[in-house]
Formats: structure tokens, sequence, C-alpha cells
């Protein structure tokens, strides 16, 4: 009997929704799909490999690859990889399928030959791994051409097959002739992701490469196994990550917010750590939109997340032409424009979810669900035809992960007191602070962070070369949480940074841009977390300098703040935020079935 022609086919696109281009991101050196063709390449079983991949412009970059690695290519739709399959299949002539997905960057050639080997010799028509065990293998397996016809038949409009093809055969046993491999103890683990998602995904296997000491390619599955069992550190690094369901159906947020020179970057800092829980812990594909902004855009692009900036006059049509590429589920707004809200009630009725954060506006009347954190404007609003929910406290400020669960600041000696006013100081509060704290008599270190939007360099570079007091500057901050927990006191722009400070159990001393920041700050104030020293021109350097002064003479009460402010933010309302939004939409998608 004549083996079947056995054709590799790797389904592969650029356009991830959570990590989009990922399958030529660089690991150990090489693009990931790299990888995955150069260990199918040491299979005995394989005829030919081929990328099947979408018709869409965006996925050119992957015909040139395929071309350049020498290997087939099959183009089809986007949003049907069961047709693209079968496309491959006929195309290729292949007898027999191998399901490859391209962000599993560790395919195991000898385990895919003992599938396809397996597959033949018990004349099954679906091969896959030993059931109840757990594998470290992940993202192949194998079957016939006929069981592929068959699933066309039976199950084209079925969601599962239509996007993990395989699903199908295993929702459905009774239907199809299965065959499992049994898989050596030498292979088994349990808990680690294999797949590239996500930033933190890519980490993950940098980290095991490096610790391997092995080529691009070149890991082996037994070595991998031993290294994951002595190192757990190593699989909590993507830990976190959601592991995706073949019964999931993916879903995408839009945020829309900016961050520049003027506004600042603290909308961006908080939607980046709402948007991280989304893609991490809930498998949503997440796509910012912003108008301006380059400090705000490169923040974005440092999290992996795809930007869509403005492209044309006029922010509802430019928005209306996002939603029709990108077909989001959910439009989060962050914002301090003169966005219509009679355009947020029409976005709403068309079907998405609209959520709004703080804002003060009447946007917030239109949306789905708004949050807030507990600032004493809220009570004072007119809420009139608000039919969505309102989230309002401490347990909703958007914080990133690292703010959670802060210990208590260390007590230094001498004090250290830290200078941030957030991402850009429009008002150039880090001068007037610094000018306060010179001429002061009491004995502190003052640390001071300089935020990548910050256009005052010049004049800052003035000051420090003619000050009393020596100052140590800090840039492109990584770890912004682990330097507020180092710091016995701050003085701080109000914003997402107040927010931060208290989330450490840092005493602070706010600056305040606005009335709006001031009318917010007081519920610090009141609860015992800061000092306010006004709005714009008000905060001058005498006043600065007494408030510092009073909290540098008064330990116990600092200790007292520190504990207060740690009781009422425990760094968990991104957390808290996604997982709400995802029961409204899965709320919503329950009742309209």
């Amino acid at each position: 009997m004549t083996k079947p022609r056995v054709a590799a086919v790797i389904q592969a696109r650029m356009g991830s929704t959570r990590l989009p281009g990922k399958v030529l991101m660089p690991l150990a050196g090489k693009p990931v799909l790299w990888h995955i063709i150069h260990r199918l390449r040491k299979c005995r079983t394989v005829d030919v490999i081929a990328i099947a991949t979408s018709d869409r412009p965006g996925d050119d970059a992957l015909v040139a690859f395929a071309k350049s690695e020498g290997v087939e290519l099959v183009r089809g739709a986007e949003d049907d990889v069961l047709q693209r399959y079968a496309k491959a299949g006929e195309e290729l002539d292949a007898g027999v399928i191998v399901r490859v997905t391209g962000d599993s960057p560790l395919l195991d050639p000898e385990t895919l030959d003992r599938m396809v080997e397996t597959l033949l010799l018990e004349g099954a028509e679906y091969c896959t791994a030993q059931a109840g065990v757990h594998s470290i293998h992940e993202g192949f397996c194998t079957f016939t051409r006929e069981a592929l016809r068959r699933l066309l038949a039976e199950a084209s409009d079925d969601p599962a097959a239509i996007e993990h093809v395989t699903a199908y055969f295993v929702a459905h046993p009774d239907k199809f002739r299965i065959a499992r491999i049994p898989i050596g103890v030498e292979h088994r683990f349990e808990g680690a992701r294999l797949s590239v998602d996500t930033p933190a995904d890519l980490r993950f296997f940098h980290e095991l490469y490096r610790l391997l000491g092995v080529a691009a390619g070149e890991a082996d599955m037994a070595r991998v196994v031993r290294l994951l069992r002595d190192r757990p550190d190593l699989v909590a690094i993507n830990g976190h990550v959601y592991q995706k369901k073949a019964t999931d159906r993916s879903r995408k947020v839009l945020i829309r917010c900016d961050g520049d020179g003027r506004t600042g970057l603290g909308h961006v800092v908080r939607c980046l750590a709402l948007a991280g829980e989304l893609r991490d812990r809930h498998g949503c594909g997440v796509l910012f939109a912003m108008a301006s902004g380059e400090p705000g855009w490169e923040l974005v692009r440092q999290a992996g997340f795809p930007c869509e900036r403005q492209d044309r006059p006029g922010e509802a049509a430019w928005i209306d032409a996002v939603m029709l590429r990108q077909r989001p589920d959910v439009m989060v707004l962050d914002l301090r424009n003169d966005l219509d809200p009679e355009q947020v009630a029409s976005w709403r009725k068309s079907g998405l979810l609209m959520v709004v954060l703080d804002d003060p506006g009447p946007r917030r009347r239109e949306a789905d669900l708004s949050f807030f954190p507990p600032v004493p404007q809220i009570a004072e609003w007119d809420w009139s035809g608000f039919a969505g929910e309102l989230c309002r406290g401490w347990e909703w400020v958007l914080l990133r992960p690292e703010f959670a669960d802060a210990p208590a600041p260390p007590g230094n000696s001498p004090p250290r007191v830290l200078v941030t006013m957030g991402g850009s100081d429009p008002a150039n509060f880090t001068l007037r602070a610094l000018r306060a704290l010179d001429d002061m008599p009491q004995k502190f270190e003052t640390l001071v962070v300089v935020g990548p939007g910050f256009v005052h360099e010049a004049e800052l570079g003035d000051f420090l070369a003619a000050a009393r007091r020596l100052y140590r500057i800090e840039r492109q901050v990584r770890d912004m949480a682990s330097l507020m927990r180092g710091a016995d006191l701050a003085v701080a722009s109000f914003g997402v940074t107040a927010y931060e400070l208290a989330a450490t159990g840092v005493p602070a001393v706010h600056l305040c841009l606005s009335d709006d920041h001031a009318r917010s700050a007081s519920r610090f104030t009141e609860d015992g977390l800061a000092l306010c020293c006004g709005v714009g021109e008000e905060c001058s350097e005498a006043r600065i300098s007494r408030a510092v002064a009073e909290l540098l003479a008064a330990p116990e009460r600092r200790e007292e703040m520190s504990r207060r402010a740690r009781a009422l933010l425990d760094g968990r309302g991104a957390a808290r935020t996604a997982a709400k939004i995802m029961d409204a939409i899965n709320g919503r998608e329950s009742s309209h079935a």
C-alpha cells in the first residue's frame, strides 16, 4: 500500500488578537515561525510543509517569509481556518494533514512522527496525545484528508470547527476513529504555557533558551521538562496568562485614550493596566486608538499592543473607520475631549459594550459601565437618563499589577523624599518642588523621577547646576512600584501617580493642575492619606516646603497615613474592572442566546 502524502500545514497570520505579528517576532535570534519550520524539517514522515494564512494585505509579509524559507503557501479567508485547511489539503494533494499552530515553537519532531505512524497503522482518522495526561507537547495533531472532508460536510458552520478545526474531532469521538499516542514520563509536565500569545510568553521562551544554552530550534523536550521541574520561577513568567479553550469566542476591546505633554500620560498608564488584564487574564485582543502623543504611543508599543493613530479629521469618523476594520466587542473611553455623547449613545445602540473611565462629562451617562475612583464630585453630577452601572470607589482604581499588596515603607534614615510629577509634567511642578526642597534645613535624601514626556530639561539642568542639595535623577524607570516603596514621603502631581503612591503606602504632598484635580485630591486629605498644596500657582514653594516639613517632623503620622492608604487601596482595581467588563459582555451574549 502506497504511503499517503503527508502535509504539515502551519496556520499563521500577522493579525493575532493578543499579540499582532507574533509569528515573525524574534526568539533566540530567529522568527517564531522559523523555529516551527526548522523542527518540522526533522520529521521523517512529513513530505511537504506549507503556511496557511489569510488573503488580507496584512499577511503579505508571510508570503515573502514562505518564499525565503522554501515552503509552500496557501491563502484563504481570515475568519475561516477550516476552509484554509481544506484548500491546503487540495492544493498540496495531501492524504494526511498535520495541523500545526504558528505560535508553538517547541513542536517535537519525534512525537509528531509517532502520531502520523499511529494514525496510519491503526487506520484512524485523527490522532493526538494520550488523554488524561499532562503533556509538554502543544500545537500539533494529525488527521486524514477524508476526515477533513467529513468535517466540512458536517460542521462547516460550527464556530469551534471554523476557528480551531480539530476541536470538533475531540468533541465528537463517536463520529470519528480517534487514535492516541502514549506520553512517556520524560515528556509529562503540567502548568507550562508553550505557545506565544502575549509578551510574557515571549519572555518565557527567551529565558528558556538562555537557560538551555542551545541554538535556535534545538531545544530538546526532555531537557525542557527537567528544566521546568527544577525552575518553577520559569513557569511563573507567563503562568498568569489565560489559556484559551477551543470553545472560547475571540473578543476584541478597543481602547480610546491619549497621552501627551498637555494631557499627561496617566490615561495611557491606567488603560495599559486594564489592557494587560483583559489580554493576559481573559484572552481578549486589545487595540488602542490614539489621536496624539508620541510618549503615549511608545508606552503602548512597549507593552506589545497594536495602536491605530488618527488618520482623518473628525473623531467619530475616524473611530467608525477603525471599528469597521477591527470589529470590536467593547469600546473603552478614557478621554478629555469634545466627543459628542450622542455618538457614544449610537455606538452603544449598534451593539458595542460602552465603558467610560473617570469621565466627568455627559458621556458617562451613555455608557453601559462607568468607572470612577472615590471622588466627591460624583454625587454632584447630573445622572439623569443613565441606564448603565456605576462603579465607584477605591476598589475600582486602575493600577498596574506591580502596585498590588505593597509592604510598608522602609523607614529610611535620613528620610527619602520622592519627587514625581507623572509622565509629562506640563506645569513643570518638578522644578517648583525642587526649589522648595532646596532651601529646607532638614536632613533628607531627594529622588527625582523625570517622565518620558518631560519637556523642561533645560530648566532642570540649570537648576541642578546651582542647587544646594544633591539630587538623584531617575529617567526611564521600569519598576516604578519598587522605586516608590523605597520612599518615606512624596511630592507629586495629582493624578494616577497619587493613587500609585497610596497603593504603595507612601504619604504624599499633592500639587494640582486643575480645580477638578483639587476636588479629587480632597478625598485623600479627608481619608488621611496625603496633604494638598492647592491648584496651579497656589502651589507655592513656601506651601510645598511647609507641607513637607510638617510630615518629615511626624514619623508616627506618616506611618498612620501609610497604613490607611494600604488598607483602602489594594492595587487590584484593574483586575476587578476587567472582570466586570467580561461579566457584562458574557451576560449580554447569554441574554441574546
